[in-house]
């Protein structure tokens, strides 16, 4: 029973939302970060020297250290000019040395890091193209975040209108079936409906019904109100919406 119960009635706003704001942040989120891992690869914080230090050239004996139980014995080692060595290069965009620098792109480096040590060429034309693309996305995105947010804004607060259909510059004082909105009650005792506010100064031809019998002042619900609240001295009971009409002049 639990399995096929009824799915309960939630509508696409769920659906909607998670098209509109989670897939596209999770584009940008994307990009972003794969422009990251692009420009610090390989993310060995190491780099090559031009030519290795003299200091370093020589035979050397390289002993375990002291109070090491495992079974190292010296060994010897011999650089020569012929060799390279290597320091230690940034390749971080997002540490602590270089904080945040963003886009992930060559140009951007700061004094902390300089991708031009350690990237190679095919990396420095892929990363200037995949930094500012992750960029262009991220401006994209939130310029449409921008657009939804001033569209539910000018809903909340500003109304819109749109035409339907072409005007046939005919009056609506002309036309012979016309009908207003008038509040109305519907009502099983009655046969026709109810009226929710005052019927003085309405145009009998804009009332939507016709009594043969009685007048629309019959059905008038202030009336009765009044009559109720007569003891009270209540001469105009609130709450009754107020409905006038003006009959306009034709040209002479």
């Amino acid at each position: 029973m639990r399995t096929w119960k009824k799915a309960p009635h939630i509508g696409t706003a769920i659906s909607q939302i998670s098209r509109q704001y989670f897939f596209s942040a999770s584009v940008a989120i994307m990009a972003v970060f794969s422009s990251y891992y692009w420009s610090g690869f390989p993310f060995d914080n190491i780099c090559q020297n031009d030519s290795i230090n003299q200091t370093y050239v020589g035979t050397f004996t390289l002993s375990p250290y002291p109070g090491n139980t495992n079974d190292f014995k010296n060994e010897t080692i011999t650089l020569t000019e012929n060799d390279v060595d290597y320091r230690y290069c940034n390749q971080d965009f997002m540490g602590r040395e270089t904080r945040w620098t963003f886009p992930f792109v060559p140009q951007t480096g700061n004094e902390n890091i300089d991708p031009y040590e350690y990237m190679t060429d095919e990396q420095l034309i892929s990363t200037t193209y995949f930094g500012w693309s992750a960029l262009a996305f991220v401006i994209v995105i939130f310029s449409k975040y921008i657009v939804l947010w001033y569209s539910a804004y000018k809903k909340m607060h500003h109304g819109s209108y749109q035409a339907v259909g072409d005007s046939q510059n005919i009056a609506y004082s002309e036309v012979e079936s016309r009908s207003a909105y008038i509040p109305q009650v519907s009502s099983a005792a009655f046969a026709y409906p109810l009226i929710a506010c005052k019927v003085d100064g309405i145009n009998k031809e804009l009332f939507d019904f016709t009594d043969q019998r009685r007048s629309h002042k019959y059905y008038d619900l202030s009336i009765d109100a009044k009559k109720l609240l007569s003891r009270l001295k209540v001469d105009n009971p609130q709450g009754f919406s107020i409905v006038k009409d003006w009959t306009p002049q034709k040209d002479i």
